[in-house]
C-alpha cells in the first residue's frame, strides 16, 4: 500500500492514472482524492477528484447502468474531498467527522431533490425486497422501509465510504511523510462533552420518531462509534496486545450490533470519565 500511495505522489499523472482505474476497486478513487488533497491541497485534490468523476459521469451519460448508481458514486467522491479539506485545514478529527455527518446529509437530501423518482423506485425496490424476504410473516407486522429510511441509508452510505476514503488517505500520508503518526492521531480522537451530547441528542430524537428513522440515527451516532474504535485500538496499543486482537475486535463490530452499540456508549462516557487516561502500559 506505501508503494501505491508513493506512485500517486510521484506527480498528477499518476495520481489521476489510479483516480480513474481504483473506481473498480473499493475505496481506492476516494483514498487517492483525499491523500492529494491532504498533502497539495484544494487545486490538486479537485482536478483527482474530476478525473475520479470521469468514469462515472460517462455512465451516466452512455446510460451504461442505473443513473442513481454513478450519482450516488458522484456524491460520495465529492464528499469525500470536501471532509478531506476539513481535516488538512482544521487538523481536527472531531470537526472533521461533524462535517462528513453534515455533508453526507446534505448530499443524500439534494439527491432526494434533484433525483426524486429514482429515489422513489429505489424505495419501492426495498420494500419490496423486504417483502419476500418476509415473505412467511404476517404482512401487517412487516415495517416496510419508507423514502425517509432510503435517503438516510444513503446519508449513511456515503459517509462511511468517505470516512473510510479519508482515513486511508491519512495513512497514506502518515506512512509518506510522517511515520507512526497516524495511530498516534487516531488514538487520541475524541469529541468533547458538547460534540458528544450533540450527536446522542440527535440519535436519541431520531429513535424516538417512527422507525424510518433509524437510519438517520445510525449516521448521526457515527462520531461516537468512530472515537468508540478509537478507544479500543489505544487500549490495545497501550497493553501491546498485538493485531490479532484488533481483528477479532472488528469481527465482533460487523457481526454484532450490539457491540457496536457498546462502543457508543463507551465513546459517550468518555467525554467525562476519559477511560483512555486510566489505561496502564503493560509491564
Amino acid at each position: 500500500m506505501r508503494a501505491l500511495a508513493e506512485f500517486i505522489m510521484r506527480g498528477r499523472t499518476q495520481a489521476a492514472v489510479v483516480a480513474v482505474l481504483g473506481t473498480a476497486v473499493p475505496v481506492l478513487t476516494p483514498a487517492a482524492i483525499a491523500l492529494v488533497s491532504l498533502r497539495k491541497g484544494m487545486g490538486n485534490g479537485l482536478l483527482i477528484l474530476l478525473w475520479g468523476l470521469l468514469p462515472m459521469l460517462i455512465s451516466l451519460a452512455m446510460g451504461q447502468m442505473q443513473p442513481l448508481m454513478p450519482i450516488l458514486a458522484i456524491s460520495g467522491l465529492v464528499v469525500t474531498y470536501a471532509t478531506a479539506l476539513i481535516l488538512r485545514n482544521s487538523v481536527s478529527w472531531p470537526h472533521t467527522l461533524l462535517g462528513l455527518v453534515a455533508l453526507s446529509t446534505l448530499a443524500a437530501l439534494l439527491q432526494l431533490v434533484l433525483v426524486p423518482d429514482l429515489l422513489a423506485q429505489l424505495t419501492a425496490s426495498l420494500a419490496e425486497f423486504v417483502k419476500q424476504l418476509f415473505s412467511e410473516v404476517e404482512p401487517s407486522t412487516v415495517e416496510m422501509p419508507g423514502q425517509t429510511f432510503v435517503v438516510g441509508m444513503i446519508a449513511y452510505i456515503t459517509a462511511v465510504g468517505s470516512l473510510f476514503g479519508v482515513i486511508v488517505g491519512r495513512w497514506w500520508q502518515a506512512a509518506l511523510y510522517n511515520p507512526g503518526g497516524f495511530a498516534e492521531e487516531f488514538q487520541q480522537f475524541r469529541l468533547n462533552t458538547i460534540q458528544a451530547v450533540v450527536c446522542m441528542a440527535a440519535a436519541i430524537y431520531c429513535l424516538t420518531q417512527s422507525p424510518d428513522y433509524r437510519s438517520w440515527a445510525t449516521l448521526f451516532v457515527l462520531p461516537l462509534l468512530v472515537m468508540g474504535v478509537a478507544i479500543v485500538h489505544r487500549f490495545v496499543a497501550v497493553k501491546r496486545m498485538g493485531t490479532q486482537w484488533l481483528i477479532g475486535f472488528y469481527v465482533l463490530v460487523f457481526l454484532l450490533d450490539i457491540i457496536a452499540q457498546l462502543l457508543v456508549i463507551v465513546a459517550f462516557l468518555d467525554t467525562w470519565l476519559n477511560f483512555r487516561g486510566r489505561f496502564k502500559p503493560k509491564l
